[in-house]
């Protein structure tokens, strides 16, 4: 059946992005699994919690850690078993939680049969996108998300294939009614055991140009811009809508790189709806100096652009956080001095949006990026090779290597801190990356039971907004938008008005705040109506 279309749980509830191979490991391998996502359900449960977004649990080489799938309806036996998962997805059901899937459906790992099929000159042959090169080089000037050429030459092969990410990720070719039938049907095999939805990675790209033409700037953001949004998006995504969402209660969530909020709103237009709510990429792409004194106007500007361009009718995600970014109080906040009072501001700034907001996990701890000291220790593929390019353009080892920290996702993949053991109560034995050493104070266990934790805060932040509609359908609007420092907004809803007082620095700031009694903050009362002090995030009550 048909699943009424105002259906909005997805509105009311608040994601908690899990890299399964860091959240828990059960099995002694020292890489996370299923069973140590369901191990930890009580945990997100009294973290109040209603969707969990896992990073893709497919069979994959994993040499992009899943991205790369292999196996659309298969379990990876890193992870664990089907029986794994239908049992995560029963016992989360069980706590009012659903399970969300993260689904690359741009391309698929080489090692796929699809692709083995295509590279054998099977019947699968045009469900990639295969060209004859030019002059012995590749077909255009594309340049891969990853680094390097987007185009690879298998040996034996005359063609070209195309990957916009690592060469071991071949585009689909979406033109192939083919390809979009089997997608579907992979889908389908999901929802029907039962996962609430899919977050569909950078599923903006999907609809390129037939001819595949040279771009002016084939750097990977400008590359971004370009295709994304291409000439059969709309229509592809209309068809998935008919053939597998209109059919379940469910949720679909794209990754939109390169698309602005215009573009944007008519893929969540109610009237047309391709998709429930964009993944956008404005917030992902700010790169402040980290622990510096940086212009928060363009930051603040992202959150107005984006509430008015997808406008009252359509719906936003916010996230600052995810599998691919340092931590959230590494980038944005103080982790030394202010680490407490940031990581609490920020989640404030997170939770209080009219949007979806999106926490990644340890967020609710304020971990924070590791001090990663050797080459060795790093396992993202994007880092590598980023420190490929870098020496082989003449950069020695310690320039090569600082590049590779200065942008390595593996800051948000080290393993989750659960408690000061060895292993920080992650596995029992040596993981797959290092533990940050800071472990041993900054872990769940010891915030579990301390009232002025970022976790107590946390859970204060999501029961607040579970408690009221206006956090969550409340109209936005910024107070104070050319304030370098200070993030002023209000709340609107049924003539009832709430006011979020951030101040997004290190030093006192002077304010103009209402009388209105303060229901949560991160500083102790008393507080002052034209003051905030260093990091200090306040919620005011609503007011008629």
């Amino acid at each position: 059946m048909t699943h009424p279309p105002r259906a909005d749980w997805w509105k009311r509830a608040v994601v908690y992005q899990i890299y399964p191979k860091s959240f828990r490991d059960v099995t002694g391998d020292g890489v996370g699994d299923i069973r140590g996502i369901t191990d930890r359900l009580p945990y997100l449960a009294d973290l109040g919690v209603g969707v969990l977004w896992l990073s893709p649990i497919f069979a994959s080489p994993m040499i992009d850690n899943g991205y790369d799938t292999s196996d659309y309806t298969s379990v990876n036996p890193l992870f664990g078993t089907m029986d794994d998962a239908d049992e995560l997805i029963a016992e989360a059901k069980k706590r009012g939680i659903r399970i969300l899937l993260d689904i690359a459906l741009n391309h698929t790992s080489t090692a796929h049969p699809w692709f083995q099929n295509a590279l054998a000159g099977g019947d699968k042959r045009d469900w990639y996108w295969w060209r004859d090169g030019r002059c012995g080089a590749a077909p255009n000037n594309w340049r891969s998300i990853f680094g390097g050429p987007s185009w690879t030459k298998p040996d034996g092969d005359d063609q070209f294939y195309l990957h916009l990410f690592d060469k071991s990720q071949a585009d689909l070719n979406w033109e192939s009614p083919a390809v979009r039938a089997a997608i579907h049907e992979s889908m389908r095999f999901w929802l029907d055991r039962g996962v609430g939805g899919f977050r569909l990675d950078v599923v903006t790209v999907i609809s390129k140009e037939p001819d595949l033409r040279d771009v002016a700037d084939p750097r990977p953001a400008p590359l971004y811009r370009h295709i994304a949004g291409g000439p059969r998006l709309h229509e592809f995504l209309r068809e998935m809508r008919r053939e597998v969402f209109a059919h379940y209660d469910c949720v679909a969530i794209g990754e939109a790189p390169g698309v602005d909020p215009a573009r944007a709103a008519k893929l969540v237009d109610p009237a047309d709806p391709m998709l429930d709510m964009i993944y956008h990429f404005d917030l992902v792409a700010m790169n402040p100096v980290t622990g510096g004194d940086w212009d928060r106007r363009p930051f603040k500007k992202i959150f107005t652009d984006w509430d008015r361009g997808i406008g009252a009718d359509g719906w936003n995600s916010v996230v600052v956080s995810n599998h691919d970014l340092g931590r959230i109080v590494s980038r944005f906040g103080d982790e030394g001095r202010y680490w407490k009072e940031s990581a609490k501001a920020l989640l404030t700034l997170v939770l209080t949006q009219r949007a979806t907001p999106f926490v990644y996990q340890g967020d609710e701890l304020g971990m924070t990026n590791c001090p990663f000291t050797s080459y060795d220790d790093l396992d993202d593929v994007w880092a590598k090779t980023t420190y490929r390019l870098k020496r082989e353009a003449g950069a020695d080892h310690d320039a090569a290597f600082a590049a590779a920290l200065a942008m390595t996702r593996d800051h948000a993949r080290t393993p989750f801190q659960w408690n000061d053991g060895a292993h920080s109560g992650f596995s029992d034995v040596k993981p797959w990356l290092p533990v940050n050493p800071n472990h041993a104070t900054l872990n769940a266990a010891a915030q579990a039971g301390d009232p002025d934790s970022i976790l107590a805060f946390t859970k204060a932040l999501i029961a607040l907004r579970k408690s009221d509609p206006l956090w969550i359908f409340g109209a936005f609007e910024d107070l104070a938008p050319d304030d370098r420092d200070v993030f002023i907004y209000t709340r609107t809803f049924e003539g009832r008005t709430a006011t979020v007082a951030l101040n997004l620095r290190g030093a006192d700031a002077r304010v103009t705040l209402p009388d209105d009694s303060v229901m949560l903050s991160n500083y102790a009362g008393p507080f002052a109506h034209d003051a905030l002090r260093p990091w200090e995030a306040r919620v005011h009550e609503a007011s008629h």
